[in-house]
């Protein structure tokens, strides 16, 4: 049976909905201390790591690969006619290796590296008992002596942590906590049980130093912002639109209601079945906020234009709006139906988006036939409520009326 790797790090992650991210939980540390951010980056490791929706905990400050430093007795070093540059030499050539020449193979020639084995370059001992040729090592080995001597005659070697890569961020030293939690979990639920551990455990931060959240939920925040940017612009544009549509404020403001409504119903649709409100799923929303308000433009258009129905006649009002429900069913049907498929083939990319369009779409008929017209009724009520001049019912095209002493004179 094949063995994995030991010393490997493998992560599998699923496809997402949204910006692309390092990891989907992310803690920054922002400070200008290296060494105190990544203290702080490894005990709030430790602390994610406990995390039962937490699989991997690692920070990009970390203690470092380790190296063995070799501290060289220069004076022992000069009796035996060594400097630290031949020293250095020596243990280069013995660990790195050195180039001795070349074989070619097919059409390529490959450089012969020669150097130490395996097992003398991965052992402490072994690198501190290296033999280190002398300067007169021809001579002395004329002479039938020794012409080398052991590294440690001359020298101590002792295993220390190399530095870490320093980690930047809008020109800061940032240390930066990743979590990669289980596949069924959201963000968001995951980045509020382990803000929750960080609470529980006392965690705090030394003067001069913050906490920044990154990961999924950053990420949202910047492309929703973008999303948004415009949003000014086609919410005026929208709305100019309505109003020339209907010539009326009124009934404008009846749309953008259900608009809003519309996208309450999108997202209660993913709350109910449990969908995650990402990028996919608010691109969603804004779809079906554009199919409702088209229902609700269609019936308020009927109604206006129907005479009895702009009336107030309350029969009036429902033989339209079963007249129009033909158009805002088929509508419904066949939208929900179209993304059905989406829906039933499960995953974490396409359902949200499908959900939000088609469950919004779905319930906001409810609103299309039980909001629009009662809305639609009162308006005109209050039209209908609202008092009238007699004078001015028979003659608009009169430049001005005279009071009856001012008529009397005038005769």
């Amino acid at each position: 049976m094949q063995q994995s790797p030991p010393e490997a790090e493998i992560l599998v992650r699923g496809l997402v909905q949204g910006p692309p991210v390092s990891a989907p939980v992310e803690l920054r540390f922002v400070g200008p201390d290296t060494q105190t951010l990544r203290a702080l980056g490894d005990e709030a490791r430790r602390i994610v790591a406990s995390v039962d929706s937490v699989v991997v905990a690692r920070s990009t400050i970390g203690g470092g690969a380790p190296k063995a430093v070799v501290t060289v007795d220069e004076a022992q070093a000069q009796l035996m006619g060594l400097d630290l540059r031949q020293i250095a030499g020596q243990l280069q050539a013995g660990l790195e290796g050195i180039t001795g020449g070349s074989m070619v193979e097919g059409a390529e020639e490959l450089p012969i590296r020669v150097r130490l084995g395996e097992a003398t370059r991965g052992s402490m001992q072994a690198i501190h008992d290296l033999p280190i040729l002398r300067p007169d090592a021809t001579a002395l080995a004329a002479q039938g002596r020794w012409p080398a001597l052991p590294l440690s005659a001359i020298s101590t070697i002792e295993l220390t942590p190399a530095a870490s890569t320093i980690t930047r961020r809008n020109g800061e030293r940032v240390n930066t906590v990743q979590g990669f939690i289980l596949r069924d979990v959201l963000p968001q639920e995951a980045l509020t049980q382990v803000q929750t551990a960080l609470d529980t455990a006392g965690f705090e931060l030394p003067q001069g130093y913050r906490l920044e959240l990154g990961g999924d939920s950053d990420a949202r925040a910047d492309t929703l912002g973008d999303l948004l940017a415009s949003l000014g612009l086609i919410v005026t544009l929208s709305i100019a639109a309505i109003a020339l549509t209907f010539n009326s404020f009124r009934l404008t403001v009846v749309t953008l209601i259900v608009s809003g409504l519309s996208a309450g119903l999108s997202m209660l649709a993913l709350a109910i079945f449990q969908y995650p409100f990402g990028i996919n799923a608010i691109i969603g929303v804004i779809g079906s906020i554009g199919v409702s308000i088209n229902a609700a433009i269609i019936i308020l258009s009927g109604l206006q234009e129907d005479e009895a129905a702009a009336s107030g006649d309350k029969q009036a009002m429902v033989d339209v709006v079963m007249g129009s429900s033909r158009h805002i069913l088929s509508t419904t049907i066949t939208t929900f139906g179209g993304f059905l498929p989406l829906i039933l083939a499960g995953g974490g990319f396409w359902p949200p988006f499908a959900m939000s369009v088609a469950g919004g779409v779905l319930l906001s008929t409810v609103v299309s036939f039980y909001f629009t017209p009662p809305m639609f009724a009162l308006i005109h009520r209050v039209r209908k409520a609202a008092p009238k001049h007699p004078e001015t019912d028979d003659e608009f095209d009169a430049p001005f009326l005279l009071h009856p002493p001012f008529q009397q004179a005038a005769e």
